[in-house]
């Protein structure tokens, strides 16, 4: 789990926290356990910088290793059943059309960071793709072409190469948020 500028381990043997990364002034968010138990992926923004990217540390704390730098924040990371990595990016460099607030969209890259493409062309915002049983990809989708600005928040889904884009649920259904289904 993840702490203020931390991001710790809980061994439910022994019932001891360990801490994997320790930076007070930084920032720790998103970790997600490789399917081998072995990995954490995680999206970390170092004491002193500006943005977050996706960084992935073995379970003994050992190894830790960058995968995404840039001048744009990588968050929500998610590992796929086919070895890359999902998660949404501010890359795209686009606004919300009624706030000052930068949009991130999906994103999939390789499984050491290289070649990152984009999967969604949403004009807002996506949040915490997740893959599902079937080797589709959940995720939250903001919806504001015609509507209400605060009102439509629903689960979307999509192939992991970006293709098949569909609503799962809740689309029609307003003043429902949906996130980290």
């Amino acid at each position: 789990f993840r702490a203020m500028g931390q991001l710790c381990r809980l061994n439910v043997r022994t019932g001891r926290l360990r801490i994997l990364l320790d930076d007070k002034q930084g920032s720790v968010r998103d970790p997600q356990v490789q399917y081998d138990a072995r990995r954490i992926l995680f999206s970390y923004r170092k004491g002193g910088s500006d943005y977050f990217h996706l960084y992935e540390i073995n379970i003994d704390g050992s190894g830790l290793k960058q995968l995404t730098d840039g001048l744009y924040d990588d968050i929500e990371p998610t590992y796929l059943s086919d070895g890359g990595i999902m998660f949404c990016s501010s890359r795209c460099k686009r606004w919300v059309n009624c706030w000052y607030s930068q949009v991130a969209i999906l994103y999939r890259c390789d499984a050491d960071g290289a070649n990152i493409s984009p999967i969604s062309a949403n004009i807002e915002q996506d949040n915490t793709p997740w893959p599902l049983p079937d080797g589709r990809v959940l995720y939250q989708r903001w919806e504001y072409v015609d509507r209400s600005r605060v009102a439509f928040h629903h689960l979307w889904t999509c192939n992991p190469d970006g293709t098949g884009q569909m609503v799962y649920y809740g689309n029609m259904h307003p003043e429902t948020l949906m996130i980290d289904a």
